[in-house]
Order: structure tokens, then C-alpha cells, then sequence
């Protein structure tokens, strides 16, 4: 499905016709093997389009699968990381690994911000939707009312572009499906699978745009893809240091438990630990409080 160019992606919920939520619940609802065979076709029309092309690739399951199917066309396609300095250790050594076995032409994008700095000068990242939460962070000063998080923007967004126009690239594929968030999923009812952004300068291809977190594991386990082990870990691979989605504290918390405490402190918010006596046993709290 081609769609309209866009300047933004929309932030709050987007025009949208009742025959595009219709054609939208029909191609999501497509059986597996079917949306297999549309990806393709996203793929190859994009390929055709254009002559110099990328695939921006996490290294988590998505960007992946993204990266297995394109190169099934183009083997040396460019593979653009952007290593934000706070990624997870079992991300680097998965980079590392398929670097290396599947030969993989690959580029990384390196920010001259620094994940503390933008701390510092726009506050910890937020949703990028208006929750109750983020509206409690900008009146105290813990973050900036902005529609994407400056962490994404500096990090990851910025330092990609720069390659992106140091060479040349007219289209960049992106393992982004529908059900990932809630901006994600009207981006993808609005402009389609191919559309040109205006403001980045370049096309963006989703072809994995209909599919959903079910059919990406499936996709992997019958292609016998490698996994980023980070998965065993969490549901989520990314930033080590990220507030800006739903289940940040539990991930932080449970895999790095001194930076989790070192945020909530700056936050001014309670920790886990706060709630359950700081660690000790509901027994041993009943006995101190004798």
C-alpha cells in the first residue's frame, strides 16, 4: 500500500477515512504467509524504485527480519546502526555476530551528544504521547514538552540522517510494525508502507508495517533467525537507560538495579525498593517496626 508524502509524523490521532481503517484491518488480518508475500513485494517495489537504499537495523527482532528479507535481494545492502553509547551489552555482541556471519556491509552512526548531557539539557525522556506522568515531569522540570524524545532525536534519528545524506540514500527500510505504538500504527493507516518525509529528505519502507509482534517470532523461528539473547532478559531491546515506555522501571529495576535507583532518586520518585521495606522481608519489617 503506497501512501501520501508526509512532512511529520503525526504525534496526536491523524485524519484517517473509513476506507483506509478498512484497508488497514484488512491487510493486518491477512494470514502469515500471505503478509510474507505482500513484505516482498514492499521490498522489491522499493528496490526498483530506487538505487541507493539502507536498511536501519536496532539489532533487535524487527529491524532483523527487516534485514534478512531485504538481503535476500541485496546481499550488500547498507546496514546502518546508530550506537547510542547506552545499549544493551547482549545488543553488541548480537551487532558483532551477525556482522561478522552474515558479511554484512554495515556502517555505524555515532552521536556527538551524550545520553547524560541530554539529560542534563532537555530532562529524562518521556512518552512521546501526553500522559499524566510526562505533564508531572515538565512542570517539575524533569523533561521538555516535546513530541519525540531528544534522546531519540541526538542518539539514534540525527546521526542516521547524516549518513543517510553523506550517502546519498534515496530509501531507508525500517522494521517497524503496526502494533509496536500507538503513533506507529496511525503512521502506518496514513501514509502506507512507502512514503517520502518530507523533512529527513528520503523515502521510508516499512514492509513489516502489517505485521505483528506474532508474526515476527514466527517469521524468526521458521527462518531459523539467530536472536539477540537480550530477549531471554526483556521483551523490549534498547537503550539501557530509556524511560519513555510503559514497563521501564520493571526492566530496569530487575537487569541494571543501581542505575534504576540513581533515575528514580533524580526523578524524585519512590522505588521499588520504597514500597517493599528496601529489599527486607514483610517478616523482618513487622519485627523492626516492634
Amino acid at each position: 500500500m503506497l501512501g501520501k508524502s508526509e512532512e511529520e509524523e503525526p504525534t496526536i490521532k491523524p485524519y484517517y477515512t473509513s476506507e483506509m481503517l478498512e484497508e488497514f484491518d484488512r491487510l493486518r488480518n491477512l494470514p502469515f504467509e500471505e503478509k510474507v508475500e505482500m513484505s516482498h513485494e514492499i521490498i522489491k517495489k522499493a528496490l526498483s524504485k530506487f538505487k541507493r537504499l539502507a536498511v536501519a537495523c536496532s539489532f533487535g527482532k524487527d529491524s532483523v527480519v527487516v534485514l534478512h528479507m531485504v538481503r535476500q535481494y541485496k546481499p550488500d545492502i547498507l546496514v546502518v546502526f546508530s550506537n547510542t553509547g547506552v545499549e544493551m551489552r547482549e545488543t553488541l555482541q548480537y551487532r558483532d555476530f551477525l556482522v561478522k556471519h552474515w558479511d554484512l556491509n554495515y556502517i555505524e552512526a555515532k552521536p556527538k551528544w551524550t545520553f547524560w548531557r541530554i539529560v542534563k539539557t532537555f530532562g529524562y525522556p518521556a512518552t512521546r504521547f501526553m500522559t499524566k506522568e510526562k505533564m508531572r515531569m515538565i512542570k517539575e522540570g524533569k523533561t521538555k514538552d516535546t513530541s519525540i524524545p531528544m534522546c531519540c532525536e541526538l542518539l539514534k534519528e540525527r546521526p542516521a540522517r547524516e549518513i543517510y545524506r553523506k550517502k546519498h540514500i534515496q530509501c531507508v527500510f525500517f522494521g517497524i510494525t503496526w502494533d509496536e505504538s500507538y503513533n506507529r500504527k496511525w503512521t502506518i493507516i496514513r501514509y502506507g508502507t512507502l512514503f517520502y518525509h518530507k523533512s529527513h529528505r528520503h523515502w521510508k519502507c516499512y514492509p513489516i508495517g502489517y505485521w505483528d509482534t506474532k508474526d515476527v517470532w514466527q517469521y524468526i523461528e521458521e527462518n531459523d533467525i539467530p536472536v539477540n539473547p537480550a530477549y531471554e532478559k526483556v521483551d523490549r531491546v534498547g537503550c539501557i537507560t530509556c524511560t519513555a515506555y510503559k514497563d521501564w522501571e520493571k526492566d530496569m529495576a530487575k537487569l541494571y538495579p543501581g542505575l534504576y535507583k540513581k533515575i528514580m532518586r533524580d526523578l524524585g520518585r519512590p522505588t521499588l525498593d520504597d514500597f517493599f521495606g528496601g529489599g527486607k522481608s514483610a517478616r523482618q519489617n513487622n519485627v523492626d517496626k516492634q
